[in-house]
């Protein structure tokens, strides 16, 4: 069958020893070693572990991000006649955490070394050199094994123990900056501090005043997944709103799980007359931007969607790629920079979808004149109602 990816295309014939073997062995490190052998001096190389996609005979392997672990278990069919690969951005040399527990806080740097080695051996053990040297003399030693929960930047890991026999970066993610350990429950509830309605966080408002709005600007409130789905709620009960052509969302969590709340309630029958769509510094990643894609259709007419600084890989981009070239999501210009994990392939096949699609970071002579940083102002230019009024 034939093998390809990032421009090189090549013939790979398995004999039943090798068709044993795991997919990344048989088929995806020789297709690494030829491209990379052909790369002059200098020029990009690709790696087993950035493998972010595989199709086979033009069928998706898997819709995760991280394509390495549905590949592990992989076999070609007898009958495949092509395979596709996508390369993301390469792993990491180095991680740099941040490491708590109740008061006590480590910070960990882990260089390649013990990034090969498990959650517990990299992570676990040496922040508990410290925390048990902290506790009183009569406080047993705590031990990795009785952690119940890990939270990695926030969010809970599915399963503690799992975890803990899993790598750094597989089981915290390449770009996780801090980690938080419970060892009993009742520190769990302690750690859930409870949080303000929706209300309380942006203002009151009723069905009326979500009619008669324009701009909605709620940013740097501290909103999470929970208010992602309350916002929505908001929107449908008062739907359509007819006069909102600007929200303004950036600087909070959202994240994936608010996102994909969110996202339905932004279809073109809930706001027609959307143009602007800020949901930079968000923590989304491409789960979220696969769910906007797919729930927010058709889209609003947008003049500007932005997504910078988030945790968006290549998978969000072409989900959000496909969904512009298709036509059901309509959008003009997308923001998409300080999102490390997209490639140049995801650049690529944004800008032909988009054109206008930005990956560039904002200087001080680029942008807005005088120039305003984008995450700190709303950036649109004045019109005709706005000088009436």
């Amino acid at each position: 069958f034939k093998v390809a990816g990032e421009g090189l295309e090549l013939t790979i014939t398995l004999d039943a020893k090798w068709q044993a073997r795991p997919f990344q062995q048989a088929v995806a490190l020789p297709f690494v070693k030829k491209f990379n052998s052909q790369q002059r001096e200098g020029g990009r190389q690709l790696s087993v572990e950035a493998l972010c996609g595989v199709q086979i005979d033009g069928a998706a392997l898997s819709r995760v991000a991280d394509a390495r672990l549905a590949a592990a278990g992989l076999v070609v069919p007898p009958a495949a006649s092509r395979v596709e690969l996508t390369f993301g951005e390469p792993p990491p040399t180095e991680l740099r955490l941040r490491v708590a527990c109740g008061d006590v806080s480590v910070k960990l740097t882990l260089d390649k070394r013990w990034l090969g080695k498990t959650v517990a051996e990299a992570v676990v053990k040496p922040f508990l050199s410290v925390y048990n040297r902290r506790q009183p003399t009569a406080t047993p030693p705590r031990t990795p094994e009785q952690a119940v929960e890990i939270h990695a930047d926030g969010a809970k890991l599915p399963s503690a123990k799992e975890a803990l026999r899993m790598g750094p970066l597989e089981a915290l993610g390449w770009h996780c900056t801090r980690v938080d350990l419970f060892f009993s429950y009742e520190a769990v509830r302690a750690a859930a501090k409870p949080r303000p309605m929706l209300g309380q966080s942006v203002g009151h408002m009723s069905t009326a005043d979500y009619r008669e709005a324009t701009e909605l600007l709620w940013t740097h409130r501290k909103l999470n997944k929970a208010d992602g789905a309350a916002i929505a709620r908001s929107f449908t009960a008062a739907s359509p709103l007819r006069k909102l052509k600007y929200l303004y969302l950036y600087g909070n969590s959202l994240g994936d799980e608010g996102l994909a709340a969110l996202a339905p309630a932004l279809r073109r029958e809930h706001a027609p007359a959307l143009r602007e769509l800020h949901l930079s510094t968000n923590a989304i990643g491409s789960e979220g931007v696969h769910a906007l894609a797919e729930l927010c259709r058709p889209s609003p007419k947008l003049a500007a969607l932005s997504l910078h600084d988030n945790r968006i890989s290549d998978e969000g981009v072409f989900a959000l790629a496909d969904a512009i070239s298709g036509g059901s999501f309509v959008v003009e210009k997308v923001t998409l920079h300080t999102n490390p994990a997209v490639s140049a392939e995801g650049v690529r096949r944004m800008t032909e979808a988009c054109a206008g699609a930005d990956f560039a970071e904002p200087t001080p002579d680029r942008g807005p004149t005088p120039y305003i940083p984008l995450d700190h102002t709303p950036q649109r230019w004045l019109e005709r109602g706005d000088v009436d009024k």
